[in-house]
């Protein structure tokens, strides 16, 4: 293994750790909140937010597993190897596209709240 194959092994279990730590975190603040205060409603805004950031967490952990596979077991040309190929794919996507969407979701957030106001 090379010194540049080590560091994004290196990088990629310090993202999925990272990741499974944000998505825990999500998941504690959201027990705690339904736990303290049961009759809570959420905005639509807020609900959103925190969906984008639930499926940026899952789909990074998705992506960091297809990809570790691809790196720890031999896979090259079977029918595993290219559907890991695949779902690592998908799931950059996915992320990307999720992570794009959450500015723009505060910026329309806060427009709308300007025009109530």
């Amino acid at each position: 293994m090379t010194v540049a194959a080590s560091w994004s092994v290196g990088i990629l279990i310090v993202s999925a750790i990272a990741a499974l730590g944000g998505l825990s975190w999500l998941l504690y603040t959201a027990h705690r909140e339904e736990k303290h205060f049961p009759l809570r409603e959420y905005s639509p805004q807020e609900a959103y937010g925190e969906t984008l950031w639930r499926m940026i967490f899952v789909y990074w952990l998705v992506y960091c597993g297809a990809r570790g596979l691809q790196i720890a077991v031999p896979l090259e040309g079977t029918d595993l190897g290219q559907m890991c190929k695949i779902t690592a794919l998908l799931a950059f996507l996915l992320t990307t596209s999720s992570l794009l969407c959450l500015p723009m979701h505060y910026w329309q957030a806060r427009q709308r709240q300007q025009q109530l106001n």
